[in-house]
C-alpha cells in the first residue's frame, strides 16, 4: 500500500481505527462472558463497567489530544464498513449454533474465521491481524479439542463468544498501530 493510499484509509477510518478507545469495551464484553461460562464472579461486571468506560473516555481524550478531530470524506461508508459483515457472520454462527451439533469440530469458530480471511482480501490495511485472526480460529475450530466424538469446546456459547472476542481485541490492537504507525505520535 503507497503512503498516500495509507493515509487516505486511516483518515476515511480514523474513529472505527481508535484501537485502545476500544480495547476496554472489548476487555469489558470478555469479561461478561467469562462470568455467563462460569469462571469470575458475577459482582465484577459492575466495577468492570465503570473501568471500562473511564478507559474508553480517557483513550478518546489520548486521540483527540494527539491527533485531533480528523473529518471523514465517506463518512456513512465507514462508519458501518464492517457492521453489517459482523452482524451476518454473527448471525450465521449463532443460527448453526442453534443446530446443537456435538461435531468434533467447531463451526461456529470456522464461520468466524473464514469471515475473518474473507475480511483480509477487501480490508487490506488490516489484513496482516485478520489474516492471523483467521489462521488461528480456523487451525483452533477444525483441531478436534474435545475427542473424536465431540463436542468442541468452542462450540459452547461463551467460548465461540470469547473466540471472537479475541479476535476483535487483536484486530483493536492492529487498528491502533496502523493509525499510529500512519499518523505518527
Amino acid at each position: 500500500m503507497t503512503d498516500s493510499t495509507q493515509v487516505r484509509y486511516v483518515t476515511e477510518h480514523f474513529e472505527m481505527l481508535q484501537g485502545l478507545a476500544m480495547l476496554p469495551a472489548i476487555a469489558w464484553c470478555g469479561l461478561a462472558m467469562s462470568w455467563a461460562a462460569g469462571w469470575v464472579n458475577g459482582w465484577t461486571l459492575l466495577p468492570g463497567a465503570l473501568v471500562a468506560a473511564l478507559a474508553v473516555l480517557a483513550a478518546v481524550a489520548h486521540y483527540r489530544r494527539t491527533y485531533g478531530q480528523v473529518r471523514q470524506r465517506h463518512q456513512h461508508r465507514a462508519k458501518h464498513m464492517l457492521l453489517w459483515p459482523v452482524t451476518g457472520l454473527l448471525t450465521v454462527a449463532a443460527l448453526v449454533h442453534a443446530l446443537d451439533l456435538d461435531l468434533p469440530v467447531s463451526l461456529e469458530t470456522l464461520i468466524l474465521s473464514v469471515g475473518a480471511l474473507a475480511g483480509a482480501r477487501f480490508e487490506r490495511p488490516l489484513a496482516p491481524a485478520l489474516l492471523l485472526i483467521g489462521c488461528a480460529g480456523t487451525v483452533l475450530s477444525l483441531l478436534p479439542l474435545g475427542g473424536p466424538a465431540g463436542p468442541h469446546p468452542l462450540s459452547v456459547t461463551e467460548h465461540w463468544i470469547i473466540a471472537f472476542i479475541t479476535g476483535t481485541a487483536v484486530l483493536a490492537g492492529w487498528s491502533h498501530l496502523l493509525l499510529r504507525r500512519t499518523l505518527g505520535q
